[in-house]
């Protein structure tokens, strides 16, 4: 799990905050926990910077002083007066503070439930081919139609305790860059890359298409 803050401008881009927030930064998400916080639960992230240092100086900061009301085994086992870029921060303050949060799940396996479930997965393998296959984002909508496209049709519907009375079909979608990490040594770095998914109506397949 990964979060940032937006930015408005390119000079934005790594701009500190007053509290100590790098914006248009990638944060990981790594922990949660609720402590009781004077007599209340309170629901706490834990977040860390690539950096590996600037940390959050807000509230539940390493040196705030709402780790004194808390049970100091607790606090003893959760705060880290070290600066190596990771912190606490009020869940709160988490969502007032930043604009995104994104989840990766490598493969559905690695998914957890209350029983088992059967997963089937599909590999689609294609490639961007200049003046062929690479038609650019959806700010190019002359060419983006001849970026690769996959059709989907799903056809099991979701069992009716997953998700109560709603009906649907739960699939995982990821796009990956074959090998481009072996390249950096030839100076060439991950490329900027996304798809969009359009869906279609009752007994027609959906399409995923993917862009550069």
């Amino acid at each position: 799990m990964g979060c940032s803050i937006d930015i408005t401008s390119a000079t934005d881009m790594e701009a500190v905050t007053f509290k100590k927030l790098v914006k248009g930064h990638a944060y990981s998400v790594t922990g949660a926990k609720e402590v009781n916080y004077r007599g209340q639960n309170t629901k706490l992230i834990r977040m860390r910077n690539p950096w590996g240092e600037v940390e959050w100086t807000g509230a539940w900061s390493d040196d705030s002083n709402e780790w004194n009301y808390v049970d100091p085994s607790q606090r003893d086992e959760l705060r880290n007066k070290m600066e190596d870029g990771e912190f606490w921060m009020s869940f709160q303050d988490f969502l007032r503070e930043f604009s995104r949060l994104e989840i990766c799940n490598l493969t559905p396996d690695a998914l957890t439930a209350r029983r088992f479930r059967k997963w089937n997965t599909t590999l689609y393998s294609g490639s961007w081919r200049k003046g062929s296959t690479a038609g650019g984002c959806r700010n190019y909508p002359a060419t983006f139609w001849i970026n690769p496209q996959f059709k989907i049709k799903l056809e099991d519907e979701d069992e009716d305790d997953d998700y109560g009375t709603e009906k649907g079909c739960t699939f995982l979608l990821a796009l990956m860059q074959k090998n481009r990490r072996k390249e950096r040594r030839f100076g060439k770095d991950m490329e900027t890359i996304g798809f969009a998914v359009f869906a279609g109506s009752q007994g027609v397949p959906g399409t995923v298409s993917c862009a550069p």
